[in-house]
C-alpha cells in the first residue's frame, strides 16, 4: 500500500461497515471520525479517553485493509474558554498508531465557559466573528496543533446561519490568512459552502476565486435538504449539482489536493443504498482526474 497521497474516499459509518470490509466500494482510503471510537471522561480524569473495544476492533479491521484519515469533531479550537490540548495528544496517539494520512478537525467553537464550569457544549457550532482577535488565538493553536501532531492540521469551513456583524475581513481573508501565517492547511468542504449560498447567498464563484487553493489538501462533498425553509447540511444523500460544479473548478486548481470525500448520514442509507454511494464516490473519481492520473494518486497506485 503506497504512503504517498490518496484520492477518493468516503467517511465510514455503520450503514457502510459491510460493504467496506467487503472491499465493494471504490475508495483510495477511508476517513473516521475517532471521537466516536473512545469515551472522554472528562480532563481530570485517569485515563481520559477510554476506547470502545468493538468500535476499536473495527477500526482495526479497516486499517488493514485500507490508508485511514481522521475527521475530528470535538476540539472546538475556535472556544475561546479553553485549548484542548488533551485531545490533540489523544488524536495523535491515534495516528500514530493507525498511520493516519492526515488529520483534520472542523474550524469551529461548539464549547463555550459558563458560571465557573470548565466548558458547556453548545450543541451546535457557534458563529464566529472573522475578526483580527480571532485569528491571532487561531494561528497560534494551530501551529500548536501541528506541532502536537507531528504534522499540519486540516481545518475545515464551517456552515452560517447567524453571521455575527460587521467583521474585520471576510470569510475567505480569513481563512487565506489563517493559513499563511499557521501553515495549517484547509479542507474545503463544497457543500457547507452551498449551504451558505442557498441560504445566505455566498457567491461561491467568488468565493473560490479569491481562496488560495494552494492550501487545500482535502474536499468534502455531501447532500442535504431542507427544513422550515432553511438548507441544511444534513448529508442527506446525493451532492447537489452545484456541488459537482464546485469541484470541478477546485480540482484543476488544487495542486496538493490529495482526497475528495463523500460522506452522508448512515440515517439516509435506505434512500441511498450502495449503488447509490458508489455512483457518487464514481462521479468524484471522474471530475479528480486530470489526464489519466487522479487526483494526488501516482497512476501506479490507482
Amino acid at each position: 500500500m503506497s504512503a504517498g497521497p490518496v484520492g477518493v474516499g468516503v467517511i465510514h459509518n455503520r450503514a457502510l461497515t459491510e460493504a467496506l470490509l467487503a472491499g465493494t466500494l471504490p475508495v483510495d482510503y477511508v476517513e473516521i471520525i475517532p471521537d466516536r471510537y473512545w469515551r472522554d471522561d472528562g480532563p481530570a480524569a485517569e485515563p481520559r479517553f477510554v476506547d470502545y473495544p468493538d468500535d476499536v476492533a473495527l477500526v482495526e479491521r479497516l486499517a488493514a485493509r485500507y490508508p485511514l484519515t481522521a475527521h475530528g469533531v470535538g476540539l472546538s479550537i475556535a472556544s475561546a474558554s479553553r485549548f484542548d490540548v488533551g485531545h490533540l495528544e489523544q488524536l495523535a496517539r491515534w495516528r500514530d498508531r493507525y498511520g493516519l494520512r492526515w488529520v483534520s478537525e472542523h474550524l469551529a467553537a461548539v464549547r463555550a465557559g459558563a458560571d465557573g464550569t470548565v466548558d458547556v457544549h453548545a450543541g451546535i457550532a457557534l458563529p464566529l466573528a472573522w475578526d483580527h482577535e480571532l485569528l491571532a488565538l487561531l494561528v497560534e493553536r494551530a501551529r500548536m496543533a501541528g506541532e502536537i501532531l507531528g504534522q499540519p492540521i486540516l481545518l475545515e469551513n464551517g456552515t452560517v446561519h447567524t453571521p455575527v456583524p460587521e467583521p474585520d475581513m471576510s470569510e475567505v481573508e480569513f481563512l487565506n490568512r489563517l493559513t499563511a501565517e499557521s501553515g495549517c492547511r484547509l479542507l474545503l468542504d463544497l457543500h457547507n459552502l452551498y449551504v451558505n449560498a442557498v441560504n445566505l447567498g455566498v457567491d461561491t464563484t467568488a468565493f473560490l476565486t479569491q481562496l488560495d487553493l494552494t492550501a487545500v489538501d482535502e474536499v468534502h462533498i455531501a447532500g442535504g435538504n431542507e427544513l422550515h425553509g432553511v438548507y441544511l447540511d444534513s448529508h442527506a444523500g446525493a451532492c447537489p449539482e452545484a456541488v459537482w460544479e464546485m469541484l470541478a473548478n477546485v480540482v484543476p486548481r488544487a495542486p496538493r489536493l490529495k482526497g475528495i470525500t463523500f460522506e452522508f448520514h448512515e440515517s439516509y442509507f435506505p434512500a441511498l443504498g450502495v449503488a447509490g454511494v458508489v455512483r457518487e464516490l464514481n462521479r468524484a473519481a471522474a471530475i479528480g482526474k486530470v489526464g489519466n492520473v487522479a487526483v494526488g494518486v501516482p497512476t501506479s497506485d490507482r
